[in-house]
């Protein structure tokens, strides 16, 4: 093991390098906390391990992408005729899409928690096989009680994944690190938005006597979830230090970097205690009524933007295709937004411009008739869905050390904030169809106090930062230097909040 925390392990390392890995020379103040230092171009090559190929950020990204297929493409059955041919009235397709957040959110907070006890491989897996059998029987659905079952099932197995695809990037990745691999991930959504348009106008187009073409759209997307599953399963690490595609050399290097950071919370064990600290976070409150202001606007324009885009004047099929640039613009977007939240460190002004992208995009929709106008809105809307949703999460995990903190607070964030899952269906309700104006206007206001929320969020963690380097640096002066205490988390003296 890459650690320095006394002279035998000292001694082991010398006769033993490491390589990458070389201890730092230590002063008399860093004998408590001492440090190895790691080689940056040998710790990039092995973190791209975790990116690539089937093995952890990738494969989490087609999962992600699956779910997304099975839980949005209600949005383009309903413009391909399943109402019509499920005989739902009144506002049946909206209950339909509230419902699956009934299940859905209850869950999120505790899955999140129980993810490093269980395992993200195990956990993932028997949930997507799950929520692919449940999108399957949709395919074969008579009415809006077979219907109404399904979301409901979908919404129970689909409950665990984002909590655990944000736990594990903060299981995994440094601050510096995250942004970009949350990019990643949320790249996957806006395809599967993109490729579910083109999947939709194809599939949706291919009717029988007894057998309409969104029901293929179900089928379809189902097996293409369950087939990816023992290919997950196999792939998948078990946990980040015996990933099995990691060199004895790099799992010692993984290693050192939890070593490096005590306040990352590897070795932690699970306390009562230490996830109860979330809800004493005022932070944390702050962030939640966040989530819930820009998921609004992710489920929003998720499930109802091919019914918006129709309204523009296109017939189903086409309103289905007619997304797929939107999405594609969203997506490149958000990996340049992220690439550049990573290499400056801050996110909050990476989370406004996008917010106010959301306002014009809204703004625009709601005072304008003109169609071409009407659609170029949609793009300006969908530039600040990711962005404004995916590095949200990762700045909540910036600031909040040790592992079951984190995990407590970002589960309970993302189920508290998924409620605006159940609301969505209920602001933009079938009668507003297709400019929706009602649901857009409250979408538009709660932007805006996201955009407050992140005002507020910077300046306190401002205010904050400077308290802790005064008291620090007092301290230092007056010869009785505080030493770290990483055990007390982002309550630490010495630990710094991204902006």
């Amino acid at each position: 093991m890459a650690t320095t925390s006394n002279s035998n392990s000292s001694t082991s390392m010398a006769e033993k390098p490491i390589p990458g890995v070389t201890q730092q020379p230590q002063t008399d103040f860093e004998i408590a906390s001492s440090e190895v230092y790691i080689d940056k171009i040998a710790e990039r090559k092995m973190m791209r391990k975790f990116d690539a190929s089937m093995y952890a950020v990738t494969a989490l990204g087609f999962i992600y992408m699956l779910a997304n297929l099975d839980r949005s493409n209600i949005g383009n059955a309903n413009v391909a005729g399943m109402p019509k041919d499920l005989h739902l009235t009144g506002n049946q397709f909206g209950t339909a899409t509230t419902l699956l957040f009934a299940t859905y959110v209850p869950l999120e907070g505790p899955v999140a928690v129980l993810l490093k006890v269980i395992g993200p491989k195990p956990l993932v897996s028997i949930s997507c096989l799950c929520w692919g059998l449940t999108t399957l029987g949709m395919g074969f659905v008579k009415d809006y009680r077979g219907l109404y079952a399904c979301r409901l099932l979908i919404g129970l197995f689909e409950a665990g994944l984002i909590p655990c695809i944000n736990v594990y990037l903060g299981w995994v990745y440094k601050r510096e690190e995250r942004g970009k691999r949350s990019s990643l991930i949320f790249a996957f959504s806006a395809f599967s938005s993109a490729f579910g348009g083109l999947l939709a106008f194809g599939l949706t187009q291919i009717k029988t006597a007894n057998f309409e073409g969104w029901r293929w759209l179900f089928i379809v997307e189902a097996v293409m979830t369950i087939v990816i599953v023992p290919c997950f399963y196999f792939a998948f690490p078990k946990t980040p230090t015996e990933a099995w595609f990691l060199k004895p050399e790099e799992k010692q290097m993984m290693q050192a970097r939890y070593d490096n950071d005590p306040s990352w919370g590897h070795e932690e064990t699970f306390t009562w205690s230490e996830c109860l600290k979330c809800f004493t976070d005022p932070k944390w409150y702050a962030h939640f009524v966040y989530q819930f202001s820009v998921n609004i606007s992710l489920y929003g324009l998720g499930t109802f933007l091919p019914a918006i885009v129709r309204g523009l004047g296109y017939t189903s099929y086409h309103a289905n295709l007619m997304t797929v640039p939107i999405y594609i613009c969203a997506l490149v977007f958000f990996l340049v937004i992220a690439w550049l939240s990573d290499k400056t460190g801050m996110r909050g002004p990476f989370l406004l411009g996008p917010l106010l992208l959301l306002v014009i995009g809204y703004a625009i929709l709601i005072a304008v008739e003109n169609t071409k106008v009407r659609f170029f809105a949609c793009f300006i809307a969908a530039l600040g869905i990711y962005p404004t949703t995916g590095l949200s999460i990762m700045w909540l995990q910036d600031n909040v050390s040790r592992h079951y903190k984190r995990a407590t607070v970002t589960g309970f964030t993302l189920c508290l904030g998924n409620l605006a899952g159940v609301a969505v269906g209920q602001i933009f309700i079938s009668q507003d169809s297709p400019r929706y104006i009602t649901g857009l206007s409250i979408a538009l206001g709660l932007a805006i106090l996201a955009a407050c929320i992140v005002v507020a969020l910077m300046t306190g963690y401002t205010v904050v930062n400077r308290k802790r380097e005064r008291i620090l640096a007092a301290a230092e002066a007056a010869g009785t230097p505080i030493p770290p205490r990483p055990e007390l988390g982002d309550y630490d003296l010495h630990f710094r909040y991204s902006l």
